[in-house]
């Protein structure tokens, strides 16, 4: 049986699409499009873009729809990283960089439109990696150091929490392996 508070809530979200775009003026190249890349230093990239448009010169166009609000101007360079690494995967795979970046809100009908540069593509690229190093590091330390912010209140593990008392359960073995032929970097976990 369909929830009808839902059904009425996707029917809004489905008018608010239509207000935004005709479909039928649409030819997507591609929908739940899966993307991967192997980084030179191992790390494997990938996700899966919603929409990805190519115009008949070539120019393409990275579109992902979110059922939210948009983002306050001081937040949206967080929205848009991950339509970067979608952009940055499109570079590395196809050589091409895509010339729009775009977000669809569908809560209030706003479309977050961005144009990706190489150095901006570059500087997302270094910052995975980072990220990774990063992540890989506190894996090899068994380090993962909690951070009290207003979404804790909502967490059922707090009993868990050294930011709230508890102890942090022991961490379980987990091997870092190679996905490509480069020492540098492990790019996975299993």
């Amino acid at each position: 049986m369909v929830d009808a508070d839902w059904l009425a809530s996707a029917e809004g979200l489905l008018e608010s699409y239509f207000t935004l775009e005709d479909p039928r003026s649409i030819e997507p190249e591609a929908v739940e499009l899966r993307v991967d890349h192997t980084h030179e230093s191992g790390l494997a990239f990938g996700g899966v873009i919603d929409r990805l448009d190519v115009a008949p010169d070539g120019r393409i166009r990275v579109v992902d729809f979110k059922t939210g609000r948009s983002p306050n101007e001081r937040f949206e360079d967080k929205s848009l990283f991950q339509m970067k690494f979608y952009a940055l995967v499109i570079w590395r795979t196809r050589g091409v960089i895509p010339t729009v970046l775009q977000l669809y809100y569908l809560a209030d009908r706003t479309v977050l439109s961005y144009e990706p540069s190489e150095a901006e593509l570059l500087a997302t690229e270094r910052k995975v990696v980072a990220v990774w190093d990063a992540i890989r590091r506190a894996i090899e330390r068994e380090e993962f150091v909690a951070r009290k912010s207003a979404l804790c209140q909502w967490c059922r593990h707090q009993d868990k929490c050294p930011e709230f008392g508890g102890t942090a359960p022991s961490m379980p073995k987990v091997e870092l392996v190679q996905v490509s032929n480069s020492t540098d970097s492990p790019g996975s976990i299993q």
